[in-house]
């Protein structure tokens, strides 16, 4: 409990005299005591101290009106004025500028020495101090034990409501309510303050609390807290959730395990291949951070799951989309996710099939989208070379690189731009003037760089089945 002017009054071992100050004054709250004889203590005052002095330093009228008024200027609780040393009553001019002032002035007698005023006030201090402690300490258990005893976020804004009185909520950094109390309050506008919630150093959300009453706020950084424990609990249950979906995707893919176990499984992160999935794939120049990227593609469920079943695989970023949401807004969404990295991100769609071979077909599609290039991009019908490169069990990336070689370390070494020439010249069915006028070259210089790639590759460009197998070499090595 805390200590007002009226306590100390009230005591009879003190015997302290009011000289100035109306009954609503006499309920200001003592946060402590200052001793000074100082002719301005202002620099020692913080606000709400009992200013104790006997006015040893106040010997004429100005210095006690200055007195009252420097103190009165730091928001003091009151003047504690000894008298029977340096005067024998509290000075009028010091009680007339009290008054004007607004300023309470009480009377500390001889007989009391003002260590018995400090010790009171201390110990009343503390008391209230031990006692707010105690009383956080048992909110601090009841929030956890709401948290923990299934209630979850919402569990623990109910509780954290009727502790504070006012309205809670937990939005993440989507905008999306985690957990409200009362239900349907548009959070965060209708927040009076928001505790920002960090997890691994990134902020994942904001509790919002409405008007809380004076006092009772002090519980609401623990609660952010557990917040912030929970989410990154959530975060956890979803990099293993991740790193599972991914295990079985890349058996899907490669094939090693049989359809009805991978429809067994799949199942129990909720996939139903028996209707139609589509796959969207998205990968990032920073493959690192990829892995390591906070967050999720939507927002959590108080489970902590995605409403959509998300994975890794190799450099990609895996969602497999059933029939809501749309595969057009959760490739929207994985772009924006994948974006937080930098400039780059790429996300490419496959179809919507059912079966795990539909998953597969559906991957391979989304695999051969996400080489065009940054931003979103649709499903074409798979072509021969995307078919062709679409079977793990041929190396056909390895032998595209073995072909290119060549070309590769020329480029890398000279600045050429010869497998940009010789990509732009098959897509131009061998039009010299139509390479030459695409990279903005003189045609004597594309020429020049056909022939160059001739005699690195030891391959005719005039032959069909040397055409094709330069053809899949840029292929498997742009996939």
């Amino acid at each position: 409990m805390s200590v007002r002017l009226a306590d100390l009054l009230a005591d009879d071992g003190l015997s302290l005299v009011v000289r100035a100050g109306s009954r609503a004054d006499l309920q200001r709250e003592v946060r402590w005591c200052a001793v000074t004889e100082l002719d301005d203590p202002r620099h020692w005052l913080q606000g709400g101290e009992l200013v104790l002095t006997t006015g040893l330093r106040q010997r004429t009228a100005a210095a006690q009106r200055q007195f009252v008024r420097r103190v009165a200027e730091r928001a003091v609780a009151a003047i504690g004025f000894g008298t029977g040393l340096t005067h024998r009553v509290v000075p009028a001019a010091t009680i007339a500028a009290a008054e004007i002032a607004g300023l309470p002035i009480l009377e500390v007698p001889y007989e009391t020495p003002f260590i018995a005023v400090d010790r009171l006030v201390a110990d009343r201090v503390f008391a209230a101090h031990y006692g707010r402690q105690r009383a956080l300490l048992r909110m601090h258990d009841e929030l956890t034990r709401a948290l923990l005893s299934g209630g979850g976020l919402a569990g623990m804004v109910d509780a954290l409501r009727r502790m504070v009185g006012a309205p809670i909520g937990v939005v993440d950094a989507y905008g999306h309510v985690f957990a409200s109390a009362p239900p349907g309050l548009p959070w965060p506008s209708g927040a009076a303050r928001q505790d920002l919630v960090e997890v691994g150093g990134t902020v994942e959300a904001a509790l919002c609390t409405g008007p809380v009453a004076g006092g009772q706020d002090d519980i609401l950084p623990y609660a952010a807290s557990l917040v912030g424990l929970e989410l990154a609990r959530r975060q956890a249950v979803l990099a293993g959730r991740r790193e599972l979906i991914g295990h079985l995707v890349e058996d899907i893919v490669r094939t090693t395990i049989a359809p009805a176990e991978a429809e067994r499984r799949l199942l129990a992160f909720g996939v139903d291949v028996s209707h139609p999935y589509t796959v969207v794939l998205a990968t990032s120049p920073d493959v690192a951070g990829l892995r390591a990227l906070p967050g999720s593609v939507y927002p959590l469920a108080e489970t902590g799951v995605e409403p959509v079943a998300t994975a890794h695989l190799d450099d990609h970023l895996v969602v497999l989309v059933g029939r809501s949401p749309s595969a057009a807004d959760v490739a929207a969404k994985t772009l924006a996710y994948v974006a937080q990295l930098g400039d780059g991100a790429r996300v490419g769609v496959g179809g919507a099939y059912s079966g795990v071979h539909g998953l597969r077909w559906s991957f391979y599609e989304a695999r051969e989208a996400l080489s065009r290039g940054p931003g979103v991009n649709g499903r074409e019908p798979l072509s021969l070379p995307g078919l062709l490169l679409a079977s793990d069990d041929l190396p056909l990336a390895d032998l595209g690189r073995e072909v290119l070689a060549p070309l590769l370390d020329f480029d890398t070494a000279s600045g050429a731009a010869l497998v940009e020439t010789l990509r732009v010249y098959l897509e131009e069915d061998g039009s010299v003037a139509k390479v030459a006028a695409r990279l903005y070259v003189h045609r004597n210089t594309v020429r020049y760089r056909l022939e160059q790639i001739e005699r690195l590759t030891g391959r005719r460009l005039t032959s069909t089945a040397d055409r094709v197998q330069l053809w899949l070499a840029l292929h498997a090595v742009s996939l």
